[in-house]
């Protein structure tokens, strides 16, 4: 039993001793292989091309690795160990870190922060920030990768688009431009002829013997194609650029435009828009105009509607067009491209770009039937207030009774010609030469002109055109009635528009003659005006009168 206690006893030493010496073995590892681990692991991290750094929550520098220490210097000459960050970053940059550094000690935060070296360009660090606990201190490390080039680039390619956008607006202005020249020269120059071209035709009509049936077949044919080219030509223009959007504003031009439009194709337009609205800038009224036009072209070609609306509103200091339709609509997703500006047409895309060099913005959105674009633009202080279309017509002067005998004392009425083409002039001098009692006192070529010479010649009648250079005719008439001149005004124009015969009458103005319908109408109208009496398309005075609605039916002179 002995022996057996003996080698038990042994067997138990010998247990003890190895148990003792892999303890031991087990107490020195760490020692030796935990600097080894550490030395790896810094040199990995000081090798990174990427910044790191560890920093205590008020932003003092821990530790920091070559790459950071050279992004935030020029070269790791001097230690930044326990340097604060903001002796580094713009001054700019560090409210905004702040704010990072305080949400970083419990949330992985993205930030971004500028150094200004003192010598170099600014560069610009992009940084993660995530919370640590080392030694049982909640510290934070930061990954830094420095984005100055590709910030730089991204400046400079905002830059390119800005010049894109602006040279963009700027071929629209000039299209624009070019557009408001050609349908000038299509109203004025080869327009104003054919109207004489008429004028002189009616005249060889009213000439020649009535058992000439052949010569007078031949020249009513003949007079027929020219009206026709003549209404080609003014309709060319008004599309172009229609002389309503400077002569009237917006409302009249869109209200022209829309009863264009449902004619050419069949879609019922209807204009929704205050008569007291403000007139804005030639360049705003211009894109805002351009904008329905676009639209109204669009639900043509793609909605299938049979209905739109264009509404013009004065919001919060800014005009706000809309054009609705009730047509198949879009679906959401070639709508998000399109509000993007990702797949937008060139239209679209010129709309947007318009509006915005003008401060605006142009907006797209689908209805249940239908969609909606809507342009708005601010107001400036330029922006003025647009007199009521609808004024009611100026007392008469206490001088009324004397103005009238001085007038019927004279035994020929003075008349003025107000009009800038020449050859439209000479129409006229033609038209009344045979008129004994009528005497054609002047001429004038524009309408700072026509004030003149009514100041001068004080004529009883001015036939003044619409469209005239340096004022219209309607700014000379303002000036001459607000100025007192006893004349009477007879507007002579190629515009058939029935705005202009409203606004016309509706302010107080005798009359207005076509230039197409000269022949049958000048003599009459002025006539009919110099006894006193209006000139004007019956369904316009009984609008005026009653504030009917317009109805669609013939025109025929009134007196």
């Amino acid at each position: 039993m002995s022996r057996k206690r003996a080698a038990r006893a042994n067997d138990m030493k010998v247990v003890s001793r190895r148990e003792a010496r892999n303890s031991s073995l087990a107490d020195r590892r760490p020692e030796v292989r935990q600097p080894a681990e550490a030395h790896l692991l810094y040199c990995l991290i000081e090798s990174l091309e990427i910044g790191v750094a560890n920093i205590s929550p008020s932003g003092t520098i821990l530790y920091a690795n070559r790459r950071f220490i050279e992004m935030l210097r020029a070269t790791p000459m001097e230690s930044v160990i326990g340097v604060s960050l903001s002796c580094f970053i713009a001054a700019a940059s560090w409210p905004s870190l702040r704010r990072a550094l305080s949400l970083a000690m419990t949330n992985r935060v993205q930030g971004q922060m500028e150094i200004e070296p003192p010598s170099g360009r600014p560069r610009t660090i992009q940084l993660s920030l995530m919370p640590i606990c080392a030694d049982g201190q909640n510290t934070m490390m930061i990954t830094a990768t420095e984005v100055t080039e590709l910030v730089e680039k991204n400046k400079a390619l905002r830059a390119t688009e800005d010049s894109l956008h602006t040279l963009s607006a700027r071929i629209l202005q000039l299209q624009d431009q070019e557009r408001r020249s050609i349908a000038r020269d299509l109203h004025d120059i080869t327009g104003q002829e054919l109207a004489a071209v008429i004028m002189s035709l009616n005249q060889v009509a009213n000439r020649v013997s009535d058992s000439q049936d052949n010569a007078q077949q031949i020249l009513g044919e003949t007079i027929a194609l020219v009206r026709k080219i003549e209404d080609d030509i003014r309709t060319l223009s008004y599309v172009l650029h229609p002389p309503l959007l400077d002569e009237f504003g917006l409302r009249s031009a869109l209200s022209w435009y829309a009863e264009g439009f449902r004619k050419r194709s069949g879609i019922e337009v209807s204009v929704d828009a205050a008569r007291d609205l403000p007139r804005l800038s030639t360049e705003k009224e211009t894109a805002l105009f351009r904008v329905v036009q676009e639209s109204l072209t669009n639900v043509l070609r793609h909605s299938s509607s049979s209905k739109a609306v264009i509404r013009l509103r004065l919001r919060d200091g800014k005009m706000r067009l809309s054009i609705e339709d009730e047509g198949c609509g879009i679906e959401p997703e070639p709508l998000a491209r399109i509000s993007e500006g990702i797949t937008a047409g060139v239209g679209t895309q010129g709309m947007r770009e318009r509006l915005q060099q003008l401060g605006g913005s142009l907006t797209l959105r689908a209805r249940t039937h239908g969609a909606r674009v809507t342009a708005t633009v601010p107001l400036d202080p330029i922006d003025m207030p647009m007199a009521e279309s609808g004024a009611p017509a100026p007392e008469a002067s206490g001088n009324q009774n004397a103005d009238e005998k001085l007038l019927s004392a004279r035994t020929a009425r003075r008349i003025l010609i107000a009009d800038d083409h020449d050859v439209t002039r000479q129409g006229v001098r033609s038209l009344l030469k045979d008129e004994t009692d009528l005497e054609i006192c002047g001429e004038a070529v524009n309408g700072i002109d026509a004030v003149a010479k009514a100041r001068e010649l004080d004529p009883d009648l001015i036939i003044m055109d619409i469209s005239m250079p340096g004022a219209s005719g309607f700014s000379a008439a303002t000036n001459l009635r607000d100025s007192g001149a006893r004349c009477k005004i007879l507007f002579f124009t190629t515009h058939t528009y029935y705005e202009i015969e409203r606004m016309s009458l509706a302010c107080g103005y005798e009359g207005l003659v076509t230039k197409t319908n000269a022949a049958r109408d000048l003599v009459r109208a002025v006539r009919a005006v110099l006894a006193g009496k209006k000139f004007y398309d019956s369904e316009v005075v009984e609008v005026v009168a009653k504030g009917t609605p317009r109805r669609r039916s013939k025109r025929a002179a009134a007196r």
